[in-house]
């Protein structure tokens, strides 16, 4: 009897041992390993287990498994509440994107460290951006936890920056959800395009709204929810089109041709595309106030520096500006702007 008990005990222990392994390796965002030691515990029936290893299998984007050990937990008497089905987090995604789109504000958290010095946007997504890299050149695997290193450090400093650090602490976050969703957690990911899409809509950058929410419906689809991803993607469409329209918007000419101004001689030879569009838009807001001798120098300077581009973007804005030249009789105009797709194959 003394043999059976110390038996027991030495199990129980090392069950709980593992079960504490598997806290760690949860919080570390290890949820690989942290189902396999709340898989055992799971098995042995100890504690609340079962509904921990629901939430990850969930996370993982494992359903069926999770699914199991859920009725587990209920069948042991756990609350239902306790543990949410991907579906539920996926509805939940859904409605805050559609309240997202339609301009809601919905800042509804803060991060839970305060700043420390001074950051710039610009250092943001230089660090975000090398991060980005890596991932599409060896895997979300490889660089997710330096993406939640990054992000840990840049989201304190939302609570004092603008739109410029909004945005770029979104892409943070936005990467962080592609890399999650790449390394296989869904449910990982979910809350970092919940907040990406949160900090875009602060900064209203509705290009940013309609990447991330492509990337949700990617995954969406990835995991067999293709409903959930056709709303998605149906939601990016949106913001896309509203981006378009933002990208295309003349109203203001004269406060764009200030901020133009201002911009176009910041890019250096490793930004001819943005030098490009900077030169195209400012000969369009210059159409659009009736100077036309204006237009035309700032479309023959594109046109210069676009010689060696090769960017439909790029020729799409010169193609805008053709039109509008057109529509305006600029001849002398759209003579410059035929230059250059004569060139182009």
């Amino acid at each position: 009897m003394t043999e059976r008990l110390l038996r027991e005990f030495e199990l129980d222990e090392a069950v709980e041992r593992l079960y504490r392994a598997g806290e760690a390796a949860e919080r570390a965002g290890n949820l690989h390993e942290a189902a396999r030691y709340f898989r055992v515990a799971a098995d042995q029936g100890l504690g609340d287990a079962s509904v921990r290893l629901a939430q990850v299998l969930f996370a993982l984007g494992s359903p069926a498994e999770a699914q199991r050990w859920y009725e587990v937990a209920l069948a042991d008497g756990f609350d239902a509440s306790l543990v949410r089905t991907d579906v539920a987090v996926r509805q939940d995604f859904l409605e805050h994107a559609a309240r997202i789109t339609v301009g809601a504000p919905t800042l509804d958290w803060l991060p839970g460290s305060v700043p420390v010095g001074s950051l710039d946007p610009a250092d943001v997504r230089a660090r975000t951006s090398a991060l980005r890299t890596l991932d599409q050149r060896y895997g979300g695997i490889v660089c997710h936890t330096s993406v939640l290193e990054h992000l840990a450090r840049v989201e304190p400093f939302i609570v004092v920056g603008d739109a410029a650090m909004w945005t770029a602490v979104a892409e943070v976050h936005e990467l962080a959800g592609c890399t999650a969703f790449d390394s296989g957690m869904p449910g990982v990911a979910l809350p970092h395009f919940t907040r990406a899409l949160t900090l875009a809509r602060q900064a209203e950058d509705e290009s940013l709204i309609a990447s991330v929410l492509t990337c949700a419906g990617r995954m969406f689809l990835h995991h067999n929810a293709p409903d959930d991803a056709l709303k998605a993607f149906q939601l990016g469409f949106v913001a896309a089109h509203n981006s378009w329209a933002d990208r295309r918007d003349l109203s203001d000419p004269s406060q764009a041709i200030a901020s133009l101004t201002t911009l176009v001689g910041t890019y250096g030879s490793d930004r001819v595309r943005d030098h490009v569009l900077a030169l195209t838009a400012l000969a369009r807001n210059h159409l659009a106030l009736g100077k036309a001798a204006a237009a035309g120098e700032f479309a023959a300077q594109a046109v210069a520096a676009a010689g060696n581009l090769r960017s439909a973007r790029a020729d799409d804005h010169l193609r805008w500006l053709d039109h509008e030249a057109r529509a305006a009789g600029a001849s002398a105009l759209v003579e410059q702007i035929s230059a250059r797709f004569a060139r182009c194959p």
